[in-house]
């Protein structure tokens, strides 16, 4: 796409950040964790009784755990982030409120997800 071969790069220096700047190509990683942060904030922003709702709270009653470490369900990759997140802006855990409760408000849900480095003024200036 760029015209750069692995090989080039590395004799270069040039890191794949750099690479991924130039040819405008979005992290798969970060692509497929924004989209599920979006969906999150949008099913726990929906006020009715849908299925979409009821599926993400819902905890089997007549089923028993398995042997050994519990598999990872949907929202505890939402707990940990956000967790790691608050550590990084060193919130108490006195002022942390549960992502759930956050996702419902809009404005403060994407002020949440908002990269670190981005603060108020910059947001607004655009």
């Amino acid at each position: 796409m760029l015209g750069i071969t692995r090989l080039t790069q590395v004799r270069a220096g040039i890191r794949s950040t750099t690479l991924r700047e130039q040819s405008k190509i979005r992290d798969a990683a970060a692509y497929a964790k924004l989209s599920k942060i979006r969906w999150a904030g949008h099913v726990m922003r929906l006020d009715d009784h849908r299925w979409t709702r009821a599926v993400s709270d819902w905890t089997p009653r007549d089923v028993k755990r398995t042997i050994g470490r519990p598999p990872t369900r949907w929202s505890d990759s939402f707990t940990r982030s956000f967790k790691d997140r608050c550590d990084a802006l060193r919130v108490p855990r006195t002022d942390r409120i549960h992502w759930t409760t956050l996702a419902r408000e809009r404005d403060k849900w994407k002020d949440c997800w908002r990269p670190l480095g981005t603060s108020e003024d910059q947001r607004e200036s655009r």
